[in-house]
């Protein structure tokens, strides 16, 4: 046997070792690769933050936690057996495991289980941020599109007012996510500093005949898919001024593939009555805004 093809025998022998390898390790199933023990601070409550899970990051409500040694809070997802008291502080000592199991759809995760409460004090925690969304997640938010549809006299009075006076700032990027009571959260940043909410979104269903006839002057552009109304509310459950809409949920129509669509939630509102007050001599007859909020936060 030349040398040559007893090179390319020995070659092969040595990929299907390496591959048989590589299947034995992806088949042993789960296994833990990591386990420390340490000490937390919790706040004393929970805050809108960006967790890490199934390969993506999502928006969610948040412990903030301080570890060790460290000035800094930062988030954190679920402790197993650890439930927070709002309004109290908790020094407490976890375990975290991390593993592996290549048979899972998300190899690699951790989990963190309570081992000790060593100390809780009623109190509101320090230098608490107002949240802990990055700023690399929420500058890949779309900022809401602002529309506007007028019949009047005098429009461009009513279209100037209009631009001069959004309900919801422009400049700003939109999230939606779950609270930890399930109900549906609004916040909204410019930056660290310049934060809106977060705000309780109190949903109704409706059904469409119960639209106003006016939001056909401004129709979606979107598959409907639900009809609704949504009333922003503080921490106390109040309304906040002119934060109630009618709202449509669809797909953008601008892909042939509902698979590849974004949903789209669509806030409509009728200003007709309060424009033909503050501007009796413009004639109005119609106006209907509108914002376009992309769901991407939600997922």
């Amino acid at each position: 046997m030349n040398t040559t093809k007893l090179l390319g025998i020995l070659l092969a022998f040595l990929c299907s070792f390496a591959v048989v390898g590589c299947n034995d390790d992806e088949n042993e199933g789960r296994k833990v690769t990591d386990y420390k023990e340490y000490v937390l601070t919790v706040a004393s409550n929970k805050i809108p933050g960006v967790l890490w899970s199934d390969g993506f990051n999502y928006l969610s409500e948040v412990y903030a936690v301080k570890k060790e040694q460290s000035d800094e809070w930062s988030a954190c997802g679920s402790i197993a057996g650890f439930e927070l008291e709002k309004g109290y502080e908790y020094q407490i000592k976890i375990g975290e495991t991390s593993y592996l199991d290549y048979s899972m759809g998300t190899p690699a995760w951790t989990e963190r289980e309570l081992l000790e409460v060593i100390s809780k004090d009623k109190k509101d925690s320090e230098n608490l941020p107002l949240h802990l969304i990055p700023k690399a997640y929420y500058d890949n938010i779309p900022l809401p599109q602002y529309r506007y549809a007028v019949e009047a006299d005098n429009k461009e009075l009513i279209e100037q007012d209009l631009k001069d006076n959004s309900l919801i700032p422009l400049d700003y990027h939109d999230m939606l996510y779950r609270g930890e009571d399930n109900f549906l959260k609004w916040i909204a940043l410019q930056d660290d500093n310049k934060v809106l909410g977060p705000y309780i979104i109190q949903t109704k269903s409706k059904a469409p005949e119960e639209m106003p006839e006016s939001y056909e002057i401004l129709p979606p552009d979107a598959q409907i898919v639900g009809y609704g109304e949504w009333i922003f509310l503080d921490a106390v459950e109040n309304p906040i001024d002119n934060l109630s809409f009618d709202v449509f949920m669809g797909y953008e129509t601008k892909t042939k593939s509902i698979s590849h669509a974004r949903n789209t939630v669509y806030l409509y509102k009728d200003l007709t009555e309060y424009y033909k007050t503050k501007y009796p001599e413009a004639n109005v007859k119609t106006v209907v805004i509108s914002y376009i909020l992309s769901t991407e936060s939600l997922k």
